[in-house]
């Protein structure tokens, strides 16, 4: 396990200002409540909404929000790394991306608790009610279910998670 002296998952770096650390950096964060959080740094290749936000790589160290489009096929597709973001990013702003452990994940209403994870046609948004067209995300699931509107569910849980099968 590597950890990261000084790292703080909910800061980011702008275009300007540089990178802070090297992209593709991992470092951990000892929660005393949600226990050990792995992250990766990165750079955003497009805008991300916010905290919980579902992300993929789709590029060396670059990341955007994913969606049925952008997971399926090309550079973002079928194994590649998802993760979550920590914070709103703009284009090319640099921050962590949470990739193990318990944290934050953006879901549709009425997501299942222990079920599969499925991409959904709104960026940075998964579901666990599976369509046409949707890929899995493998190492990824909810530990409780989530309310009645979409939002960030507190109770995700990552395993180094990755795009899997299409629906």
């Amino acid at each position: 396990m590597y950890t990261v002296v000084g790292l703080a998952p909910s800061e980011f770096q702008t275009a300007s200002d540089g990178a802070a650390f090297r992209l593709g950096t991992i470092g951990a964060y000892e929660d005393p409540v949600l226990g050990t959080r792995v992250f990766v740094y990165g750079r955003a290749n497009a805008a991300i909404t916010g905290r919980g936000f579902v992300v993929v790589e789709d590029g060396p160290n670059t990341w955007r929000m994913i969606d049925s489009t952008v997971a399926n096929g090309g550079t973002a597709g079928h194994g590649s790394r998802v993760g979550v973001a920590q914070t709103a990013l703009a284009a090319n702003q640099f921050g962590w991306f949470q990739i193990a452990g318990r944290g934050p994940v953006r879901t549709a209403a009425s997501s299942a608790k222990s079920s599969r994870i499925n991409t959904t046609s709104t960026a940075g948004q998964v579901h666990t009610t599976g369509s046409a067209g949707d890929e899995v995300i493998n190492g990824m699931t909810l530990l409780a279910a989530s309310g009645g509107s979409a939002g960030v569910n507190e109770d995700g849980m990552l395993s180094f998670p990755t795009v899997g099968a299409t629906l």
